[in-house]
């Protein structure tokens, strides 16, 4: 018994400690090195050899294009976003208290959760996102926090353009503690030299990148992660346009569906998805 009460002793411990280095991570932010802006893979990820999910379209509709809180309100769908202060706007916002509304003289640009972190960038206006602070949805505490700066600007870009490049922060989950987070800009593929809309996988033990998908895969507001593949978006005017499903562990696209425009939201309902593009609305059902 005494063994046994050690022996858990030491596992309590460890967690313990953990708990406590997360907490601490908080407390300085990461500098990121400048990614690959191609494809991009360690050592250290492990192919799993995911396969991507079967789609079956169920529905494809034109829409009003400025519809979309009708969208969300006839499918009785949601994302799980928080609105951010702005005060040009004489808006509060509906942070929940304790979530810095500032950081370093930069102001929350975007927020959004989960059942476990409550995510929120920072820069220095509303087209900016290039700090990334991660808070504990329980207890508001801020457990890792990430600049991304290097991650901004491409290596190569039409110069004329370079006031509309910079590639923000647009989503992130965390799951079995590695980081994904997707970074675009919002103006044509080419300014940027073809050089956009990544998302990257990101170890939290070491604050390593694990990979890197291939540039113009996700421009979407957000992205979803079912079954070991990551379900993403990519388009722009006169540009193609899809929905991709990228390799959980290792970044490679599995297949690509075409679509009539540009993905705005992916949002899964029971086994389905709805998937809201610039012109047409699209159910997907997920066949098993």
């Amino acid at each position: 018994m005494a063994a046994l009460f050690l022996f858990t002793a030491a596992i309590t411990s460890q967690n313990e400690a953990k708990a406590i280095a997360d907490s601490d991570a908080g407390n300085a932010t990461v500098v990121m090195d400048k990614p690959s802006f191609g494809y991009y893979k360690s050592g250290k990820a492990v192919d799993k050899n995911n396969t991507p999910l079967k789609l079956k379209l169920k529905s494809s509709k034109a829409n009003q294009v400025i519809d979309e809180d009708k969208w969300f309100q006839n499918n009785k769908l949601s994302l799980k976003t928080y609105q951010v202060p702005n005060q040009n706007w004489g808006v509060s916002g509906n942070l929940p208290k304790g979530i810095d509304k500032e950081w370093d003289q930069l102001i929350v640009t975007s927020a959004f959760y989960d059942a476990s972190y409550i995510y929120c960038t920072y820069g220095s206006d509303f087209s900016e996102g290039y700090i990334l602070n991660i808070y504990n949805a329980k207890t508001k505490k801020m457990v890792y926090s990430f600049d991304f700066s290097s991650y901004r600007y491409s290596p190569k870009y039409v110069k004329a353009d370079y006031d509309f490049i910079q590639q923000r922060i647009n989503w992130a989950v965390i799951k079995d503690n590695v980081l994904y987070v997707s970074h675009s800009h919002n103006t044509y593929a080419k300014s940027s030299n073809n050089q956009n809309a990544y998302i990257t996988a990101i170890d939290l033990s070491d604050r390593s990148i694990l990979w890197r998908t291939k540039a113009l895969v996700s421009n979407a507001s957000n992205f979803l992660i079912v079954d070991g593949v990551i379900i993403c978006g990519y388009g722009f005017t006169g540009e193609s346009d899809y929905l991709y499903q990228v390799d959980l562990s290792t970044g490679k696209v599995l297949s690509k569906t075409p679509l009539k425009s540009a993905p705005s939201y992916i949002i899964k309902k029971g086994n389905s998805f709805y998937v809201r593009t610039y012109n047409t609305d699209y159910k997907f059902d997920i066949a098993r």
